[in-house]
């Protein structure tokens, strides 16, 4: 996916075409969520396994 492409779609369809591979939760010293970082990546494509004959 081109730069171009992710800014003109909706953020959900685009989420939906990655999987999550990190996420981090920060709090201050009371425990209050202060931010949430959320990294997305692509979702990895499974190799088709080919037999070859001989």
């Amino acid at each position: 996916m081109k730069l171009g492409e992710l800014y003109s779609r909706p953020l959900q369809e685009v989420l939906q075409e990655l999987n999550l591979v990190d996420m981090k939760v920060h709090t201050d010293d009371d425990g209050e969520v202060k931010a949430v970082e959320l990294k997305y990546g692509e979702k990895s494509v499974e190799k088709k396994k080919e037999t070859t004959w001989r």
